[in-house]
C-alpha cells in the first residue's frame, strides 16, 4: 500500500523554511566561572538565527504570518540579563530553549560572545544549534 508524502518541509515547518537572524544583541550579565565576573558582571553579545516557514510571511505581507524580531530580542535579553550561570555553553542553551518555545520556530542557532580576561584574546563565543523536538 502507498504511503502518503507528507506535506511539511524537511526543516519541519508548514511552508518554505527561512531564517531571521538577529545580530549583535548585547546585555550586560553576571555570568561566568570567575567569581570578578560574578560580581562586577560584563557586556555579553548573542546573536540568533532562527528557521521558521517564511513563506507565509511574504506571500500575506503579514507579522502576524511570522515571528516579529522584537519578540526574539527580548527573549534573549532577558535570559541574558537574568539569572548568573557559569558556564555561556548554559547561557546559549537557556537561549535555543526559550527560543525554540515561541510558535513556528523548527531550529535555532545561537551564537554568545564575551571579552575575556585574558591579554591575547579578543573574544571568546560558543555557538550551540538545536532543532526543536
Amino acid at each position: 500500500m502507498p504511503t502518503k508524502r507528507s506535506s511539511r518541509s524537511p526543516e519541519g515547518t508548514g511552508g518554505a523554511p527561512g531564517k531571521l537572524i538577529l545580530s549583535g544583541l548585547t546585555a550586560f550579565g553576571y555570568h561566568g566561572n570567575n567569581p570578578a565576573e560574578r560580581k562586577l558582571g560584563q557586556t555579553f553579545t548573542a546573536d540568533l538565527e532562527v528557521t521558521l516557514d517564511t513563506a507565509t510571511a511574504a506571500a500575506s505581507d503579514r507579522i502576524g504570518d511570522t515571528l516579529s524580531y522584537p519578540v526574539l530580542e527580548k527573549t534573549a535579553r532577558e535570559i541574558l540579563e537574568g539569572k548568573p550561570a557559569n558556564l555561556l555553553e548554559t547561557v546559549a542553551e537557556r537561549i535555543a530553549s526559550a527560543v525554540l518555545k515561541l510558535p513556528g520556530i523548527s531550529r535555532v542557532t545561537v551564537r554568545l560572545s564575551k571579552r575575556p580576561p585574558l591579554p591575547n584574546l579578543d573574544t571568546f563565543t560558543v555557538e550551540i544549534t538545536r532543532p526543536s523536538d
